[in-house]
């Protein structure tokens, strides 16, 4: 039997945080027509946040921005909203595609970063090319987060146990004229676990 994949458009990352919160959850959701119905309390839930007329307000504001950028199709019906994912994504050019069980271990996470800033770092280090260094500064510029929450997602994401792989996060030093040492950068590798 083959794991369930998730797949991310490489463009999602750079986007809002509650536009990115809102594919992701309507990935997970979605049927194999890639299809979310139900009301906006539903996507509260989902998301996990307070459903308040302030967080509906936002989540409103989100899905009519989304469907005028051509991210999903949307349909409302009363309160009643079906939401799917438009054809853009097929049309991305680099499409992330992780284990289902790998997005659940990120959610389910206690870390001092939200999970969904966890999963844009996470999906960035799965494409991050291993023979290179890169700045916390770096990444937090390809998903638009700042240096320290990179870091503490990067420290949640070491601590994950995600049974197949780890990632192994090796810190890169340059030796100043006075001697002492100055972080340049890490590189990340994915280790892969066979058993």
């Amino acid at each position: 039997m083959e794991e369930k994949e998730l797949e991310f458009a490489e463009e999602w990352l750079e986007l809002e945080k509650y536009h990115f919160k809102i594919l992701t959850i309507v990935t997970i959701l979605a049927d194999e027509q890639r299809a979310f119905r139900g009301k906006l309390s539903d996507l509260c839930e989902n998301i996990g946040i307070q459903n308040s007329s302030a967080n509906r307000a936002k989540i409103k504001n989100s899905l009519t921005i989304l469907a005028e950028n051509d991210y999903i199709r949307l349909i409302i019906d009363k309160d009643i909203y079906t939401v799917s994912l438009a054809q853009s994504i097929e049309k991305s050019k680099n499409i992330i595609k992780i284990k289902k069980a790998w997005y659940k271990l990120i959610r389910d996470n206690k870390n001092t970063a939200s999970w969904e800033s966890t999963l844009k770092v996470f999906l960035v280090l799965l494409e991050l090319p291993s023979s290179q260094t890169f700045t916390y500064d770096d990444i937090g510029k390809l998903v638009g987060l700042k240096k320290s929450t990179v870091k503490n997602c990067v420290n949640a994401l070491k601590k994950i146990d995600f049974k197949d792989f780890v990632f192994s996060v090796d810190l890169e030093r340059v030796q100043l004229s006075n001697g002492e040492y100055r972080s340049k950068g890490q590189t990340y590798n994915q280790i892969l676990i066979f058993e």
